[in-house]
């Protein structure tokens, strides 16, 4: 299937009456099982680019996958939560368990004690922006041939946060990262309520994020969708968001990937209910195709 790479020009779109569809899959890296799901809804399904953890178990072989992937965009999917710490220090952004299992120092497990301590004051800001420049060198060491990392996002959507946000912008003019997730202007998606309600403050903070990316000259999609139904997407709920998608360019967060006990069980308070395979049958149903067919939308990249 042909894809249509997104433009920006003079800090805003260049702009066509049509659909434009990016499909991003987060987490690439964190294990060899979702790696793998994430390669196949590439190459089998809707999904056009990827968000690589640098900082996971599995970071070596979604590298080597890549490779072996070249249709397969990669961007960065920055840690804030879930994932090693490169600076390799406790902080005040390290968790006080080694949960991957092997005595390193972890960020912390969870975005739930994250924000306890963002709120309360307790997270330095220094501390966070040199564990995010380590791992924006990180891809650099991985991909050297990469000019510069094509599109950013990060666990938990924490970037949009006050004062994180800054800093995330910052380090994007510094390393010319010119395209970053704003989840904002959410498609309507069937969901629960209680995350409709969590739906709010995101969509508050991503209208004042989006503000500062148009500011500081850094792309970001119109429209956003798989929020609602983070880690539960299956046919019908992507067909109803394909139904939905407006004219202009609207980002799909997706997180497919083969069935990994191992990790749900290292990993319960992230991944107790994900269903990575039904999300990844989902990105490959022959019926989703068809309706994206249908609707002339452009399956796109950044």
């Amino acid at each position: 299937m042909r894809f249509v790479p997104v433009r920006f020009v003079n800090k805003e779109y260049e702009m066509a009456r049509s659909c434009r569809f990016i499909v991003t899959a987060d987490d690439f890296g964190l294990s060899p099982l979702i790696n793998r799901g994430i390669v196949q809804a590439h190459r089998t399904g809707i999904v056009t680019a990827t968000a690589l953890l640098v900082n996971a178990p599995a970071t070596d072989e979604a590298v080597e996958l890549a490779a072996q992937t070249p249709g397969l965009q990669i961007g960065l999917h920055l840690g804030i939560v879930e994932g090693y710490a490169l600076t390799a220090a406790h902080s005040s952004i390290t968790d006080s368990l080694p949960y991957f299992g092997d005595g390193r120092i972890c960020l912390h497990r969870h975005w739930r004690p994250f924000l306890g301590r963002y709120m309360s004051r307790k997270i330095r800001f220094s501390d966070l922006e040199a564990e995010f420049e380590a791992q924006i060198q990180r891809f650099h060491q991985l991909f050297p041939a990469v000019d510069a990392i094509p599109f950013l996002n990060s666990t938990q959507h924490l970037h949009i946060l006050p004062g994180i946000s800054e800093i995330v912008i910052r380090l994007c003019k510094k390393y010319r990262i010119r395209n970053i997730r704003v989840p904002h202007h959410l498609i309507s998606e069937p969901s629960r309520i209680s995350r409709r309600i969590l739906s709010f403050p995101y969509m508050i903070l991503g209208s004042l994020f989006a503000r500062k990316c148009r500011a500081a000259g850094l792309g970001h999609a119109e429209h956003f969708a798989g929020f609602l139904r983070c880690g539960h997407q299956d046919e019908e709920s992507l067909r109803a968001i394909i139904a939905r998608v407006p004219d202009g360019t609207t980002e799909l967060m997706l997180h497919p990937g083969f069935d990994d006990g191992a990790l749900r069980g290292s990993l319960p308070w992230a991944y107790a209910d994900f269903d990575w395979s039904g999300e990844m049958a989902a990105a490959c149903a022959q019926k989703v195709r068809e309706v994206i067919t249908a609707r002339g939308i452009h399956l796109a990249r950044f």
